[in-house]
């Protein structure tokens, strides 16, 4: 056919043949080859044409997901440790990483609209500067790449991704730089907070009015009729359960010395290896973000003057106390603890490092100004395999009884299924079965503290069903003994917790009436003591208390208060509403709104400014982000999202 097509070249029936084959190439392998591929879990930007794509047109695949999802199930194992699983059981990871990858996919593409780039200088030296990657403080080639090819990476992908995030911290740079807070704006905020309130009140307990309410049979049921759910029974469920624990299960084993050495040499790059440290504590003297040359000057004078006492004796964790500001350390004694490089703002680190121990230095930081004092070091020092030696044997016991319960759990869910008994099982063992009594959904179970989802789980058995579940931190097998479906119980059962809850709405029904009644005799705070003799009823303070606060004192958490009582215009003055509490009714008078002194704005303001200003930022942020959701092309497949694996 190709001779054909030569030999006729020019003719007008091969011209209609080639654009007849062009046609159907682009139709077969452009259409229909776009729905053969692999299809996006979301895409972003994208035309709703399949085959017409644009610059900004970014698709999440399912490999990505996946990426994504091992990424944050790291990050949580990393700030949450031993809970991480505990929590990650609450949530579905892969949906949380369709919501990241969206959210990147449009920063990415806002910021390449607005001409923003990373250069490859840049990239560099970001990436050389990672510690991860350095031998003795510099850049490591082979290290680099070894690590990457420990994590699966290769360093295109690394680099691009390193360069992605990069070009989102510009963006959201941009776009919280632009929030600015002027020092009457802060100062005003500050009144609010950092105030407070002096009220007196009138409580009108609900309890005053129980004696005369004595509700017939009728009255009973047709509360009973008329509000049945408020009565109904959660389900409940009882459980026998093993849980297998590597400690009691790893029994007498003891590694041998080249399983101990094999496991020194494996690890030694990531678990025996440590960088050098330096323990120090700091005061910090914050400065805004918008501080003039003069405030740091002040700031820096006062610096040195903390840093001449603590050279001539003065106590470090007394100074901290009374001029840190910097409230995670400042009761601690401006304690910071042991630190490698890498994990403090630079200038601070940099600081520290150079200093020896008992030497103080003054730095400034984007927070402020701080003193240091380096209390301690360790060198960088990586263990020798007789260091290392417990550490390692109590891994690989810990690593053989968790075999061995992954084992023992697999044998004895089949027995358990042929109708041997948890007790019997547990017996052989040498371990526990646990009987429950009923119990909700969200009770603790005793026996399972570190496996606060058993309850829950145990819902989705059926009674007799047994089930090992493996997503704990440890190995339980669980059998649902019985259930107890959620149901309202007749009256008859209940008829007195239906009595009591009767009175008890009745009660405080009455003491919102009388409430009201009473404050419209309260024109002024003077009005109080009137009112309460007539009522006999105690006036009563809170004394100040911070506007902050959530727990009034005497009173307790009252929804709104502190809200009204700062809109009341003129004081002293009277609330005008009742406000109530646990179904206690109250009615207010502001004697006296206190605004912070200055000593306490030139102490505290700056670090409240400065977290003002952050707040502000990470909300316009938010705020910028959720924009451009509202306006971008966003399309999600939620039925190949899937859920995370155990």
């Amino acid at each position: 056919m190709l001779e054909t097509i030569r030999a006729h070249a020019y003719t007008f029936g091969t011209r209609v043949l080639l654009v007849f084959l062009v046609v159907v190439f682009v139709f077969f392998f452009g259409v229909t080859g776009y729905y053969l591929r692999a299809k996006p879990i979301a895409t972003v930007g994208c035309s709703s044409i399949p085959f017409l794509t644009t610059s900004s047109c970014r698709q999440i695949m399912p490999d990505d997901i996946d990426r994504e999802t091992r990424n944050l199930r790291n990050i949580f194992a990393k700030v949450y440790g031993q809970n991480a699983d505990n929590i990650l059981q609450a949530m579905n990871l892969r949906q949380t990483a369709v919501e990241q990858l969206i959210q990147q996919a449009l920063i990415l593409n806002e910021a390449h609209r607005l001409g923003l780039s990373i250069s490859d200088d840049a990239l560099a030296k970001t990436i050389s500067s990672q510690t991860a990657f350095q031998t003795d403080g510099r850049f490591d080639i082979d290290r680099y790449r070894e690590i990457l090819r420990e994590n699966d990476l290769l360093p295109a992908a690394y680099e691009q991704q390193t360069r992605d995030e990069m070009l989102s911290e510009e963006l959201r740079a941009m776009v919280s730089n632009s929030v600015q807070v002027s020092e009457a704006q802060a100062r005003q905020a500050f009144n609010i907070a950092a105030g407070s309130l002096n009220l007196s009140y009138l409580e009108v307990p609900y309890a005053n009015f129980m004696a005369g309410v004595n509700p017939t049979d009728r009255d009973v049921a047709d509360f009973y009729r008329q509000n049945k759910e408020a009565f109904r029974a959660p389900a409940r469920v009882k459980l026998v359960f093993i849980r297998y624990s590597p400690d009691a299960l790893e029994g007498n084993y003891t590694p041998s010395d080249e399983e101990i050495q094999q496991f020194y040499e494996q690890n030694v790059k990531t678990l025996f290896d440590h960088p050098a440290e330096v323990r120090a504590r700091h005061i910090l003297l914050a400065l805004p973000p918008d501080a003039t040359a003069a405030d740091k000057a002040a700031v820096r004078a006062k610096a040195e003057t903390i840093l001449k006492k603590l050279q001539a004796g003065a106590s470090f964790a007394a100074m901290a106390k009374q001029y840190s500001d910097d409230p995670g350390t400042k009761d601690k004694g401006g304690e910071i603890g042991y630190f490698p490089r890498g994990e403090l703002v630079k200038p601070f680190e940099d600081a520290a490092f150079s200093l020896k121990p008992g030497e103080y230095a003054i730095v400034q930081s984007q927070f402020g100004f701080h003193i240091i004092e380096v209390e301690a070091d360790k060198p960088a020092h990586v263990d020798t395999p007789e260091e290392a030696r417990p550490a390692i044997i109590a891994d690989l016991k810990r690593q053989s009884g968790v075999n061995v319960a992954k084992n023992d759990i697999e044998q004895d869910l089949t027995a358990a299924i042929t109708g041997h008994s948890l007790e019997e099982l547990a017996k052989a063992r040498g371990l526990n079965a646990v009987e429950t009594p009923f119990v909700t959904k969200d009770e603790p179970i005793n026996g399972a503290s570190d496996f606060p989802q058993l309850g829950a789980k145990a819902f989705d058995l059926k009674p007799g069903e047994v089930r090992a579940f493996s997503d704990a931190p440890e190995p339980y097998l669980v059998k649902l003994e019985a259930l107890t479906p959620s149901h309202i119980p007749p009256l008859d059962q209940i008829k007195d917790v239906v009595r009591k809850t009767l009175i008890r709405v009745i009660a405080e029904g009455k003491a919102r009436v009388a409430a009201e009644s009473m404050l419209k005799q309260v024109k002024t705070p003077a009005d109080l003591a009137k009112v309460a003799a007539e009522n006999h009823l105690t006036v009563q303070s809170t004394g100040d208390f911070p506007n902050y606060s959530r727990e009034v004192p005497g009173v307790g958490q009252v929804s709104g208060l502190v809200s009204a009582a700062l809109a009341v215009p003129e004081l002293p003055g009277v609330i005008g509403k009742v406000m109530e509490n646990d179904g206690n009714c109250y009615i207010f008078a502001v004697v006296s709104r206190s605004a912070p002194t200055d000593a306490q704005w030139q102490s505290e303001g700056p670090a409240f400014t400065a977290r003002m200003v952050e707040q502000q930022r990470a909300r316009a942020w938010m705020d910028f982000v959720n924009t451009l959701k509202e306006r971008a092309n966003i399309v999600i497949h939620p039925e190949l999202i899937g859920t995370t694996s155990s």
